[in-house]
This record gives structure tokens, sequence and C-alpha cells, in this order.
């Protein structure tokens, strides 16, 4: 159901990244470094991959832990960055959903996100509970603007624990420090709707229809249907649409593998065989000739 757009600085990386097989609708990875500002930037390089980052590694206190070496600074380069606002590949698009995994610098990126956070319902940020970087901004801190952007804290996917470098790092015993967490920002519109009840007017039932969707997808489903009844008390839904809602089947994405194998499908699987780049670029061009005329009728 999702169409992706990733960033990475690394244009290599997105060029593997672009090869490999997705689970999304379509997935696109363009080689530019997001931060809060824009212009040029040092980009320290680390033992890491992973820990590559526009702010130094907190040396002192990472040092503590077992995993320091990966946060070793190997290199620098300077480079450019940009906002989210600004990314011209992203103008005139809708953006339902935002992940950041930006080392240190996920506050910043979305304070200048501009109506991309605005008009967002989830939003998923790995954050340090702690200055792993100089200069991160931490949980604490994106807590409280979140909040302040009508962001309510649902869930937590992961929690990473660190060993400590001494006699006891291999005894693992899942109480290690928490050093980050990758944590899931819903949209409360129930509220937000106390507040400016057009916020709710403003909405498509496009948007809405989305918005449900990504509930089911993430399996918060109580939330969805509570969602869904602030809605139809604005008149997005007709009657039947609302009462299907209240029963479980009506939020369940699976469909039965028998009902997907039918007689006119061959086709499809025959169209599978072929490479993902080959199946996006006769998708899209068959997309675009959908509605042209017909060129044996004049």
């Amino acid at each position: 159901f999702i169409n992706l757009i990733g960033f990475d600085p690394n244009e290599e990386e997105c060029k593997r990244m672009s090869c490999l097989p997705s689970g999304f609708r379509t997935a696109k990875y363009i080689p530019y470094a997001i931060s809060g500002s824009s212009g040029e930037n040092i980009l320290y390089k680390t033992k890491s991959i992973y820990c590559y980052s526009l702010l130094k590694p907190n040396k002192e206190w990472l040092d503590r832990f077992t995993f320091s070496d990966l946060f070793e600074i190997t290199g620098q380069e300077k480079i450019q960055t940009r906002t989210l606002k600004e990314i011209k590949e992203l103008k005139g698009l809708e953006v339902d959903i935002i992940k950041t995994d930006t080392q240190g610098l996920e506050l910043p990126i979305l304070k200048n996100a501009g109506e991309f956070l605005e008009k967002a319902f989830y939003v998923e940020t790995e954050t340090g509970f702690v200055e792993n970087y100089i200069g991160e901004t931490t949980y604490a801190q994106i807590d409280e603007f979140m909040r302040s952007q009508g962001f309510i804290l649902f869930d937590i996917n992961t929690s990473h624990r660190i060993s400590r470098k001494n006699n006891f790092s291999k005894e693992k015993t899942n109480a290690e420090q928490i050093l980050w967490c990758e944590a899931v920002w819903l949209k409360d519109y129930v509220a937000l709707s106390k507040r400016d009840i057009n916020i709710i007017r403003r909405l498509s039932k496009d948007k809405i229809l989305k918005i449900l969707l990504i509930c089911s997808i993430h399996g918060c489903l109580d939330y969805g249907y509570e969602l869904a009844q602030l809605f139809n008390e604005f008149g997005f839904f007709a009657k039947d649409e609302f009462n299907s809602l209240s029963d479980k089947s009506a939020w369940d994405l699976h469909v039965d593998k028998k009902e997907q194998i039918k007689p006119d499908s061959v086709l499809t699987y025959l169209f599978r065989l072929l490479p993902q780049k080959i199946r996006m670029y006769f998708y899209d061009s068959v997309s675009k000739s959908i509605y042209k005329k017909n060129l044996l009728k004049f």
C-alpha cells in the first residue's frame, strides 16, 4: 500500500537499495543528506557505516560500552545538506508517514519538515535517551516537540540495550541500560478537533481512508475505530460504510491465498518473473497509457 521515498547521502547505498526486493508498492531512494538546515556540513565517517553522522560521536560516553569501536571516526567529508521542506522531489506529494533514523538529528529534521509534518499521521523516530552523539537531541526533547504538534506516543517498536565494558558484559540479563529506541507517534485528531473543529473539516475522504489504513497496518484497531467514530460525526461515511468498520474483518488486510489464484492471474505470475526494475518500467508506462485514446480510433 505504501510508496516509499528514502534518503541517504551515500549514492552507492541508494543504488544498492534500489536494486533490492521491496515489500512496498514502490520504493525510490534519493542521494541527499537530510538535516535541520541547508548548506555545507561535515559528515563524520565511522568504523560502522550505520553510525555515520553530522554529529561527532560522544566518545567519553560511548567508551563505557561494548559497542564503542563502531563509533571510531575513520574520516570526514564535506557534504551538502537539505531540509525536507525544500526537496523538489517531494513537491505536491501528500506525505502520510515520516520515518527518521538520522543519528541524533531527528528533532532538527522534524522541526524543518514544514507541511510534511503538519500533514503526516504517523511518525517514527530512532532516538537516543542520552547524547550518544555530541549535540544529539534526545527522546525527552522530541517527546515535548511532538506533543506540541498534536502527536501522541503510541508505541515503542524496539528498545536497544547495550552492555558496559566489564566482567559482566557477556551476561545478557535484558536489564542493561536502554540507550535508544524506535518510537511511533500518531496524530491525535480527537484532541485536535476539540481545539479547532476545522482541522477535521479540512481533511479529505482520501486522507481519512489513508489514516484508517495506517492504523490497520500498525495493528491499532481500537484507535482506528475511535478515529472512525470521530470522522463519522463529521459526515465522512455513509451509514453502511461506518457500520462495516465495527467488524474486525473490515480491518484485516490479509487476502486468502486461495482467493488470489484465479484463471486470469497467470499473466501476473509470469510478469513477476521479470526483474523488479523492468516491472516498474512497464507499470509506469502502462499506468500512463490507460486513459489515452485508442490509436486505432480517430
